[in-house]
């Protein structure tokens, strides 16, 4: 430590001193007379003021009084030698005019302090008094008194400081110099360095200290000495060239250490790379040659690391593969200077060969696999599509002869009246209703394994899916002496949902079917409730209840597997497949819900479900109101005959047995029926007359159904007339494509007389054009087939 540096230290301290003694003083003192004494001398002048106004009240009342003009001025002279009066005003009060005023404006040098009093004479003010003072003299006497203040303070601490900072030189600084000296001696590496011996202070502790971190210095020293030697040695054995390569500022490479390896490796001597690295380089590999030293620059330029893989050529005519790495540092010069090593990489170098081969071949054994995977894919599409196909297809050619069998089973049950016959004739409609199920079930089964079933998403209302259930179960649970009865909460009642209704009364026809099937006295009971409400969703529970013949334990644990039944015994009592209640199961899951059933034996059964469906405009409510029920006391087709007698319907069908049990029945209910035996005759007919409803077949020759719905909806008769699918297609798609077309409804072949007649009787109540055969414009019908 230089002796600049103590002196410079010593000023600073001699400053900070002078100003920590000093100032503080002063500021306070300067403070205590700013704002003390200018009060106190305020005050005085105030007093002195107040002592003049006495005075003058005193002594002029009577003058005044008098008029005594002469003595009065006599004593205004009087108080106005004092050089601190301005002015002095005495008013009459009964001439309202100065009686006296005398004034100095040359007084007048600060600031003017002003008083006033009253002159009474007894209890009557005779006049008034005021005197103006000048408070520049009390203001001069203040300034002296801090100049004294600040001169007296100011020699005592500049005495004291200079004191203070004698001893503090010869106490402190100057062995503070003597222990920079030492110090500095041992930053320069001289541990024989000593201390001036005889002081035991702390100076002396201090001292004590530094020479015993001297010693420990030179310890460590020669510790880091030894290590540097061990880990040099170590560097020597370690599999690969340690290095330390420089850069200096002017681009010229060289090694400030390297190990012996490099011997080895490159065939070189260290001590011939410390002033110029350039014959490592040249050893190698052109190709790798001008890319180490431009990676090098650059990892100079942006004191990255640097990672570096490079070749080598070999006196055997191979190559060696070289991987360097190492951390850039700049140095205080300007120099960058790199701390790594470099190894042999050669075998992993082969090895990533090996891989890469091994690599590309796996790919390509991808690609093959892929493009078998591929044409697999497109081959099971086609299987899919293929059997879409096929059960469409089967659908449609099942359906249509069932058409037929259940159609004319029901016609002659109509005109048989012999007993015998009649019972014949039912065990040949439940024979086809119980085909028609099984055929029902495997194809829904089939969609859904195939992960086809797609729900709808349209308004509905609860009630009105519950009152088309029991109007189904109606003359099956009548036949059996049953009662059909509804529980509906009333939240429901007027409610409007969004879901798939048709599946909802899938399920519940399912549960309410075998209630009817296993229940042979008492009641079959439909319910709904409301589980939860979700906000803008509800979350449904739907029962149905019986006092059948009840279910055991073991078999409720099996019921809703694929395939299962309560009594799988080959003396069972009751038929089925056991695909209804697992197609329930499914299709309760595929609308968020869940399946179950509690039951004992003889204490009948209750199947339950739960969905969940969103809540709906209240404005549809009146779209879904439709009239009143057809099966609710009176058979549908009566209500036809009563309602609808001799209304004019077309029906487009090319199947001529269908076309005998569509006409036969459609007349049965008393509507007058014309038939078209394809879409374009359809078309032209209903462009002829304006049918009040319209039943379209959709697989018909020259012109489909679809079609030709499209292009009635285009004509001027037909934008509004009620138009039916009645087609032996019973999917989800074909129902979705019929409505897609302008159709509004859809029944399925085979046609159930009951449903049929109620879904008439609905679109017939909701159009305009139903009216009797008599009532419309042309009576005679549109030329064409008729019934």
């Amino acid at each position: 430590m230089s002796r600049n540096k103590s002196s410079s230290l010593f000023v600073a301290i001699a400053l900070g001193a002078s100003i920590g003694l000093l100032l503080p003083a002063l500021i306070v003192g300067g403070l205590l007379i700013g704002l003390r004494e200018p009060q106190a001398a305020e005050a005085a002048l105030q007093r002195d003021l107040e002592a003049k106004l006495d005075v003058l009240v005193s002594s002029l009342p009577e003058l005044l009084w008098n008029l005594d003009t002469v003595a009065a001025r006599e004593v205004v002279a009087a108080v106005m030698k004092s050089p601190d009066v301005v002015r002095v005003t005495v008013s009459d009060a009964s001439q309202g005019a100065p009686f006296i005023e005398m004034s100095f404006p040359e007084r007048q040098k600060g600031l003017s302090v002003k008083g006033e009093r009253e002159i009474f004479r007894g209890v009557a003010r005779i006049g008034h008094l005021r005197v103006e003072v000048d408070d520049h003299l009390s203001t001069a006497a203040l300034t002296r008194q801090r100049w004294l203040y600040g001169a007296t303070v100011g020699g005592q601490l500049l005495a004291s400081l200079a004191l203070i900072l004698a001893l503090l030189n010869s106490r402190l600084m100057r062995p503070l110099r003597e222990l920079g000296g030492f110090a500095n001696d041992l930053a320069q590496g001289r541990f024989s360095a000593q201390l001036p011996p005889g002081r035991n202070d702390e100076i002396g502790l201090l001292g004590g200290h530094l020479e015993h971190m001297r010693d420990a210095l030179q310890q460590q020293f020669d510790a880091q000495r030894a290590l540097i030697e061990r880990l040099r040695g170590m560097a020597e054995t370690v599999p690969g060239v340690v290095y330390q390569l420089r850069l200096s500022q002017a681009g010229q490479f060289s090694f400030a250490y390297v190990s012996e390896a490099v011997n080895d490796y490159f065939n070189l001597s260290g001590a011939n790379l410390e002033q110029d690295a350039q014959p490592w380089f040249d050893q190698i590999s052109e190709q790798d040659r001008a890319l180490v030293r431009e990676s090098l620059l650059a990892s100079a330029r942006n004191l990255s690391p640097w990672q570096q893989e490079f070749r080598t050529p070999q006196k055997d005519g191979g190559e060696r593969w070289i991987y360097g790495n190492s951390i850039a540092q700049r140095e205080p010069g300007g120099n960058v200077m790199w701390h790594g090593f470099l190894t042999d990489i050669s075998h992993q170098r082969r090895d990533a060969l090996e891989l890469v081969r091994y690599r590309l071949h796996l790919e390509e054994l991808v690609q093959a696999r892929t493009a078998e995977l591929a044409e697999a894919t497109k081959a099971a599409q086609a299987a899919s599509l293929a059997k879409s196909a096929f059960l469409a297809n089967m659908s449609h050619e099942i359906r249509t002869p069932m058409n037929a069998i259940i159609g004319l089973t029901y016609l002659v049950q109509s005109d048989s009246t012999e007993p015998a016959q009649q019972l014949r004739l039912q065990k040949v409609a439940d024979a086809a209703e119980h085909l028609l199920s099984i055929i029902n079930n495997v194809l829904d089964f089939s969609k859904i394994e195939a992960g086809k079933m797609q729900l709808a998403h349209s308004d509905f209302n609860v009630a009105q899916v519950l009152d088309n259930v029991s109007s189904m179960l109606a003359h099956r649970a009548s036949e059996k002496g049953l009662q059909v009865q509804v529980e509906l909460a009333e939240p429901l009642a007027m409610q409007v949902l969004v879901g798939d209704a048709q599946h909802i009364t899938e399920i519940l026809l399912n549960f309410a079917g075998n209630a009817v099937k296993f229940t042979e006295s008492g009641f079959v009971k439909l319910v709904a409730a409301v589980e939860a409400d979700l906000g803008a969703a509800l979350k449904l529970r739907f029962e149905v209840q019986d006092s059948g013949i009840g279910i055991s334990q073991e078999a409720q644990a099996r019921l809703f597997q694929d395939f299962e039944q309560a009594d799988s015994s080959t003396t069972r009592r009751y038929g089925g497949t056991g695909l209804g209640l697992a197609i329930c199961r499914r299709l309760a899951a595929l609308m968020q819900g869940e399946v179950g059933v509690q039951s004992q034996p003889g204490g009948g059964s209750r199947f339950w479900f739960t969905l969940t469906v969103e809540k709906g405009s209240m404005a549809a409510l009146a779209a879904l109101a439709d009239p009143p029920p057809a099966s609710r006391g009176t058979l549908a087709r009566e209500l036809l005959q009563q309602q609808f007698k001799g209304t004019r319907v077309l029906l487009a069908e090319d199947n001529a047995v269908n076309q005998e049990v569509a006409v036969a029945m459609l007349g049965s209910a008393g509507l007058v029926v014309d038939v078209a035996v394809d879409g374009q005759e359809a078309l032209r007919m209903a462009g002829e007359y304006d049918y009040a409803l319209i039943l379209m077949d959709v697989q018909m020759p020259l012109m489909d159904g679809l079609a030709a719905t499209r292009a009635i909806r285009g004509t001027a008769h037909g934008k509004h007339t009620p138009i039916l699918a009645m087609t032996a297609n019973a999917f989800a798609e074909e129902r979705q494509r019929c409505l897609d077309a302008g159709m509004n409804d859809h029944v399925a072949k085979p046609v159930v007389a009951e449903q049929l007649f109620a879904t008439l009787h609905m679109w017939l109540s909701r159009s305009e054009n139903a009216r009797p055969l008599e009532a419309s414009r042309n009576p005679d019908g549109p030329s064409g087939p008729t019934g």
